[in-house]
């Protein structure tokens, strides 16, 4: 008797099994279909590029090939020295940028495109206060390099040094910017280096500096290493070089005020900025404008024209800047007494 009530469990289950898999089949028929396999593709690696920023600057980096005379030798021009650098062609009517100190010994300069195109330049000018010099070439279809003077540089971005090094051809160097606003290297008299780790080598100076879009951040300038550690490099902001490169174009040379006193901040624990925003005056220029009314070694100069400087980059950059015959309101302190004097810019003498 139990068997026959098994044998009825088993049969019921199988009809009720086939019974439902009719229902299925009949009436959700997309669900009895076979599971296809399903195709998997691995999409492409792609290369982690810099390629088009570089491509887009290098057509207007060339090579500086510079003839240098020894006046020591009888025959100058059979020991002659060569020297390198780089320059930037600005402007298709074949302005070129580079560093005074790549030109300033040279009896002839000669200038080779990256397309092999090779001539003479002719300096226009140059301004060795801020290590800048303007040539000229004549030649057609010229792959001129946009200049922007509001470009934004920030300490991490991504930076490119493009040049002709050691004579090899021109290379690019990679690096970040490590800091803005460095003064007081003793490289120039104006000062407001990009400080990067991107190497600038022998014939690198007066190339360029740009960031991962292409766009101009400085002038290559020079290269600080010590013994066999890794060194560090600085460029001429091209906020600084833009004003400097339009005088000698168009006025042959630089123009600037000038007071006549030289210092520095009274914090001078490896900084530029002022401990508290305040001058110290080291030096006076013998009938000078700041002589000429009075000011004295040891002043402590507050303000000029109400305004509180942070650096000596600041106030150099403002004397600089300021209109010859225009007059500066200047406070200082002498001797914890606080004195007002109103100066007249005079156009800064020509370095010797």
């Amino acid at each position: 008797m139990k068997n026959f009530k098994l044998l009825g469990f088993i049969f019921r289950s199988v009809m009720m099994g086939m019974i439902a898999a009719l229902f299925l089949f009949t009436f959700f028929p997309h669900l009895m279909s076979p599971i296809k396999e399903v195709e998997t593709t691995t999409a492409p690696l792609t290369t982690f590029s810099f390629a088009d920023a570089i491509s887009k600057v290098s057509p207007s980096i060339v090579n500086i090939k510079t003839y240098i005379p020894n006046p020591k030798k009888v025959n100058a021009r059979a020991t002659a020295q060569l020297g390198m650098g780089s320059g930037i062609i600005i402007s298709q009517q074949g302005y070129i940028v580079t560093n005074y100190h790549v030109i300033s010994k040279a009896e002839q300069i000669a200038v080779e495109l990256v397309d092999g195109r090779l001539t003479i330049a002719k300096v226009i000018g140059y301004d060795a206060e801020s290590d800048l010099a303007v040539l000229k070439i004549s030649m057609d279809n010229l792959p001129a390099l946009k200049l922007d003077s509001d470009v934004s540089v920030e300490v991490g971005d991504v930076t490119f040094v493009i040049g002709h090094p050691f004579g090899v051809g021109q290379s690019v160097t990679m690096g970040i910017v490590s800091a803005t606003g460095r003064t007081a290297l003793g490289i120039s008299e104006y000062e407001d280096y990009i400080q990067t780790d991107a190497a600038v080598n022998l014939g690198n100076s007066g190339g360029a500096l740009i960031n991962s879009r292409g766009e101009l951040l400085g002038i290559s300038s020079v290269y600080f290493t010590y013994g066999t550690k890794t060194g560090i490099s600085f460029a001429i902001p091209i906020s600084l070089a833009m004003d400097v490169i339009e005088q000698i174009i168009f006025n042959g040379r630089v123009i600037r005020g000038w007071l006549g006193f030289s210092g520095g901040p009274i914090n001078k624990a490896g900084t530029d900025k002022f401990g508290d925003g305040d001058y110290l005056v080291e030096g006076i220029t013998k009938d000078g404008p700041a002589d000429l009314i009075g000011l004295k070694v040891n002043d402590v100069i507050l303000t000029v024209n109400d305004l509180k400087l942070e650096t000596v980059g600041d106030l150099h950059k403002m004397i600089a800047e300021s209109r010859i015959g225009s007059s500066l309101s200047i406070k200082v302190n002498r001797n914890n007494e606080t004195l007002t004097f109103d100066v007249i810019v005079k156009e800064r003498p020509r370095p010797e």
